[in-house]
């Protein structure tokens, strides 16, 4: 693997593990065993690390939000849309946990985050509307423009969800892959009145796979929450 890529690779994993703001370019060169120099060669500074990490996961995003091109779409289509959702989440996720103060950093990932939005908000829309036209949904345009903002909303703020809210009695907070999971199944609750009778007897199992477990009832997933809440 070049060092270039192998730059990127060691980033993404402590960026994931610790948080953007707590990993220096130093401790990213020290991980791999090279100078600080070498580094700087190969990236100016730690924004533009940043900045090519959100271009590959803009990339695979993109890839996967789209609608198959030869055949009729399947809510088995969208399954795998949720489990390319989640991968993306985890396998990035210091850029949804971090994503805010990333934007203020970093100009040039703030217009790009924008446009990705765009774009991904446009295709997200075209998924639900060839549901529509599949008979897999029922729902009207304006229905299906409220949907898939709501969805890219849970999508996008999710793991600041879980940092303000899921609080350990350490002072932690649980961002770990069956808490992102569980965003998958807000996603699914919030298309379920949409969708035709046929498919909903698919949803209970899908449900379950996605809450890993966990309660559906808010305060007793955030057991803190919950004892905040009492002592109110």
């Amino acid at each position: 693997m070049k060092t270039k890529d192998r730059i990127l690779q060691a980033s993404l994993k402590l960026f994931n593990e610790k948080g953007e703001r707590n990993v220096s370019t130093n401790h990213i060169a020290a991980n791999l065993g090279i100078s600080p120099g070498n580094l700087y060669y190969h990236y100016r500074n730690k924004n533009e690390i940043v900045f090519q990490l959100f271009l590959k996961y803009q990339e695979e995003v993109q890839e996967f939000l789209a609608v198959p091109a030869h055949r009729p779409i399947t809510y088995q289509d969208k399954v795998q849309y949720f489990e390319a959702i989640l991968g993306s989440m985890w396998d990035y996720r210091f850029l949804h946990r971090d994503l805010h103060q990333l934007l203020l950093e970093n100009d040039g990932l703030r217009l790009a985050y924008r446009n990705f939005s765009i774009r991904t908000v446009s295709d997200g829309r075209e998924i639900l509307s060839t549901m529509v036209s599949a008979g897999l949904m029922k729902a009207t345009p304006e229905q299906v423009d409220a949907l898939i903002v709501n969805i890219w909303v849970t999508v996008v703020s999710w793991s600041s969800f879980l940092q303000t809210t899921s609080i350990q009695p350490d002072g932690g907070t649980s961002m770990g892959r069956d808490m992102l999971k569980r965003a998958i199944f807000q996603i699914i609750s919030l298309e379920e009145p949409y969708l035709c009778d046929s498919i909903k007897p698919l949803l209970p199992a899908l449900k379950q796979k996605y809450l890993g477990g966990l309660s559906s009832d808010p305060l007793a997933l955030f057991p803190s929450l919950l004892t905040d809440v009492d002592q109110l």
